[in-house]
């Protein structure tokens, strides 16, 4: 059994070995990875990681083997969440482009019995949606990828109807006919919540140095470790939104359907294919590797 990995070191390689290597206690068989945001952060440099990474943040895999000699989770399939014990998947963890890896438990999210590619969104989607869950009305959405519009659309959802601001992507939001702004001065300078969601640290900086909010969620996934605070402001409110595990699973299929009649799923024979699709454009690209 060999196995392929798609590395980034500072440039893309595809790196085989004539066996698996097993760095972690359940062994998978990678099924969907859906690559977006994060790889494309990576790839220019905006999200610090660790070298050399093996990419793909979330996905869908089949359980080959466990380790400790559990039954549990062996045959099975499930969603992979990007946030898990070890750190960010795809980023602090080696991620799922790969022939075969292998995962600690915690970034196993949900069982599935039927897959299709598009469950490969879910993590995804699911803490946007709870990201969407915390906010209050009127509310600015920072970032255009694929955090910014699930939760906008989850938003939407829950009657609430957000506006953007897109440095970049910003075609992203008008595919759904959002309201945007791609310069700070054409935002209003007053918000309940701003939800931070783009690894741009510089898009992060503009919207929070410039506009008043008394509530600011911030994605995990951003990467976000600092905020700029202003003399005037004499109370805050700060969320950080996690796997999203409280996020209602009504909201979260009908966002996953939403987004996933704009992202292409592309079937590889093999990792070497991949390497066109990379940095990621648009909403991403789904890769089927099964």
């Amino acid at each position: 059994m060999r196995q392929q990995l798609l590395v980034y070191s500072g440039y893309l390689e595809v790196v085989e070995y004539p066996g698996v290597v097993v760095y972690n206690d359940i062994l998978v068989k990678p099924l969907y990875v859906y690559i977006s945001d994060l790889e494309r952060g990576i790839l220019r440099g905006d999200i610090p990681f660790s070298k050399p990474i093996v990419l793909g943040s979330t996905g869908v895999v089949r359980v080959v083997e466990v380790m400790s000699g559990s039954t549990e989770y062996t045959g099975k399939v499930y969603t992979v969440s990007p946030l898990g014990s070890r750190g960010v998947l795809g980023v602090e963890e080696n991620g799922l482009l790969a022939s075969f890896t292998s995962l600690h438990s915690s970034y196993l999210d949900e069982p599935l019995v039927n897959p299709v590619p598009q469950d490969s969104l879910r993590p995804l989607v699911k803490h946007s949606v709870e990201l969407a869950q915390l906010a209050g009305e009127p509310v600015l959405v920072e970032g255009c990828g694929i955090l910014g519009i699930a939760t906008g659309l989850a938003l939407r959802y829950l009657g609430v109807e957000p506006t953007f601001y897109c440095e970049e992507a910003r075609r992203n939001a008008l595919i759904y006919d959002f309201t945007t702004a791609s310069h700070i001065s054409e935002l209003s300078s007053k918000w309940r919540t701003v939800v931070v969601t783009s690894v741009d640290a510089a898009s992060k900086y503009r919207v929070l140095f410039n506009t008043e909010y008394s509530k600011l969620i911030i994605s995990r996934l951003s990467f976000t470790t600092w905020i700029p605070l202003k003399k005037s402001q004499s109370s805050l409110e700060i969320l950080v939104g996690h796997r999203g595990d409280r996020a209602e699973p009504s909201i979260v299929k009908r966002v996953v359907n939403e987004v996933g009649r704009h992202i292409k799923v592309h079937a590889l024979s093999n990792l070497e294919n991949s390497r066109g699709l990379f940095p990621p454009r648009g909403l991403g690209s789904i890769l089927s590797l099964d």
